[in-house]
């Protein structure tokens, strides 16, 4: 492999990764209770930090 396809192939890897990290924020959001449009914007700009943060918020539902 030539490093401009090497080059094309991570970046498309690491477009996967952004996406999933920004849906999967979105997802956790959804389930807390939480405002997902807020959370998936902050996981667009700070995808892995977001995502982090918003697994470890604690859930808005009661039982």
């Amino acid at each position: 492999m030539s490093g401009n396809s090497t080059t094309f192939i991570g970046s498309v890897i690491g477009f996967i990764i952004w996406i999933l990290c920004i849906a999967w924020s979105a997802a956790i959001a959804r389930r807390k209770g939480r405002s997902v449009f807020g959370w998936t914007l902050l996981a667009f700009f700070f995808s892995f930090i977001a995502l982090i943060v918003v697994a470890l918020m604690p859930s808005r539902r009661t039982v």
